[in-house]
């Protein structure tokens, strides 16, 4: 009966050594932080970065955003201005971030609307937060 408890025991341990030596990565997710809007961005075209809790604020009152800042020890925000346009269904995408070198490169398009739209002068804008490079980061648009 004792060398039952003590075998029981050592497996115990053993079991639980080896889920403390496994990395806890399966249940994690990630998770991205965006905003846009079809009004209420700037007239011109153009993009901001965002890399600490004043110029978020600048970026807040530009477009009207009522959100609470990112975590600027961690991260940066980038917005991406259409300008004004004449009818809806413009927007900004952004394409899939690089790093180059200790830079963070960000690609944006703006898209184009096909079929029906609203006929009402528009200036769509999108935010996104992106991990904060240890260099720079850099901003392109890309023909559409």
């Amino acid at each position: 009966m004792t060398l039952a408890l003590l075998t029981t025991a050592a497996a115990a341990s053993a079991a639980e050594k080896t889920a403390a030596a496994k990395p806890d990565t399966e249940n994690k997710t990630m998770t991205s932080q965006e905003w846009k809007g079809q009004y209420g961005g700037p007239l011109e075209p153009g993009h901001m970065v965002a890399a600490d809790v004043t110029s978020w604020k600048a970026l807040a009152a530009k477009v009207g955003l009522d959100a609470s800042a990112p975590d600027f020890t961690k991260s940066v925000a980038v917005a991406v201005f259409v300008g004004e346009r004449m009818r809806g269904g413009f927007t900004a995408a952004f394409e899939e971030s690089v790093m180059r070198g200790d830079d963070l490169l960000v690609r944006y398009r703006i898209k184009i609307p096909s079929g029906f739209t609203t006929q009402a002068l528009a200036q769509p804008w999108k935010v996104k937060v992106f991990a904060r490079p240890k260099g720079k980061v850099i901003v392109e648009a890309i023909a559409p």
